[in-house]
């Protein structure tokens, strides 16, 4: 039986047939289930689901051959140039989908290239690295969990419970002289990702994603993800509650770790070397909910959006174009994100009010990013109506989108479906 078949129980075995081969499954904990793949659906009452990937890919798709223009394409748009056809930037997540580009072969856990090509055939451009992770547990060094599934990974926040007072010990001596130190190793999520390091190419986030671009011959339009400000890494340490206490009683250290991240990040984009072949940074800071900003705008206005207009600038001064990204409901920040100097926004979530064509009446020079729901419409709908909204997402902001899902192509969309987006984007002309 092939690996991951142990996730399986009887009655999903039952709904396989000879056009199918378990390569990978996952079992979901819901109130309901729907399984689908090239067309087949199963709904299984016990609210189990599990995902299928074709033995044999099409010979259309496993004769397919990475996107050609793809970069060219992508720069027009961002440059605010009509392209040939809407590019397709993405982040695909769904095993279905690369399988399908893969030659009907599953991506293995870590193999980042083989996931880049596979994309590389599928889409123009993405915001990140691919491949599945190897699902471990691994623990940082104050004893919390990081948890690696297979396209997510899952950094425990610090549950204890801490007065404020505490709260004001530690980061008081955590940023302790840090305006006189040259440098600074990791960031605060403890990951081995540099923000400063002593000298770019030594940084192992930054010489990946080169080496990555290059394997690629630059076939996709890959983003170099970087810092920024960091209001989401300082509310992510101990939640967004105990955040809002801080916030109210510590107010000069929040915004004292904002300005510390800041530096940092611009700093960073100082040391780029001439030959950096990127040309957008994704600065990702989720500060938002479905139902509006995560923090009262005037907050923000005072103390972060400066700080992301410096960031921005650091950036533009080295040539590139900055892609921002919050999932919500931005409407109420979107002037102050423009007047930071943000290029484009991603990932546009519609079904939080985000309307692409009032957004592109209101900001003509901004670039959108996503714009197709991810969290209904593409998991649940019809092809035609994805097809619809694709045509729809492309006029409304006359071209000036880069096509793809309100946040990820996540395991739950049917592959008939991502085809049916990029399709349509593919074959749509100005």
């Amino acid at each position: 039986m092939p690996w991951g078949s142990d996730l399986l129980g009887p009655e999903i075995l039952s709904v396989t047939g000879s056009d199918f081969d378990i390569r990978w499954a996952r079992v979901y904990s819901c109130h309901s289930a729907t399984v689908s793949f090239c067309g087949r659906t199963k709904v299984l009452p016990n609210g189990r689901a599990c995902l299928f990937l074709c033995r044999n890919a099409s010979p259309r798709i496993r004769k397919a051959r990475a996107m050609k223009g793809s970069l060219e394409r992508i720069r027009r748009v961002i440059t605010l140039q009509k392209p040939d056809r809407a590019p397709l930037f993405d982040v695909l997540h769904n095993d279905a989908v690369l399988c399908y580009f893969n030659d009907g072969e599953p991506i293995k856990p870590g193999d980042k290239l083989t996931g880049l090509r596979a994309v590389a055939k599928a889409i123009d451009g993405a915001p990140s690295l691919f491949a599945p992770n190897l699902e471990r547990v691994e623990r940082l060094e104050d004893g919390r969990e990081v948890r690696y599934e297979r396209w997510t990974t899952w950094v425990e926040p610090k549950h204890e419970i801490i007065s404020s007072e505490e709260y004001r010990q530690r980061k008081t001596r955590e940023l302790s002289g840090w305006r006189d130190a040259p440098e600074r190793t990791s960031d605060s999520t403890g990951s081995d990702h540099p923000l400063i390091p002593e000298t770019l190419t030594s940084c192992s986030w930054y010489v990946q994603q080169r080496e990555t671009r290059a394997a690629l011959d630059n076939e996709l339009g890959l983003t170099l993800a970087v810092g920024s400000p960091g209001l989401m890494l300082v509310w992510l340490e101990y939640g967004l509650e105990a955040f809002s206490y801080f916030l109210y009683d510590c107010e000069d250290l929040i915004v004292e770790q904002l300005e510390r991240n800041t530096v940092e990040v611009c700093r960073w984009a100082e040391s780029l070397p001439e030959d950096d072949p990127f040309e957008m940074v994704f600065i990702g800071e989720d500060i938002a909910f479905r139902s509006g900003p995560m923090i009262d705008p005037e907050w923000t206005r005072k103390y972060y959006f400066p700080r992301l207009r410096r960031v921005t600038d650091a950036f533009h001064t080295c040539g590139k174009k900055v892609l921002f990204h919050s999932d919500g409901n931005l409407n109420l920040i979107m002037d102050d994100l423009v007047e930071a100097g943000v290029d484009a926004i991603h990932p546009v979530e519609v079904l939080a009010g985000m309307n692409l064509a009032d957004l592109h009446r209101r900001y003509p020079k901004l670039v959108f990013a996503g714009g197709i729901d991810t969290s209904q419409l593409l998991p649940f709908g019809k092809p035609q109506q994805i097809r619809d909204a694709v045509v729809r997402a492309i006029e409304d902001t006359e071209g000036q989108i880069l096509v793809g899902s309100s946040s990820e192509v996540h395991n739950l969309v049917p592959l008939e479906n991502f085809l049916a987006l990029r399709e349509t984007a593919m074959s749509y002309r100005f």
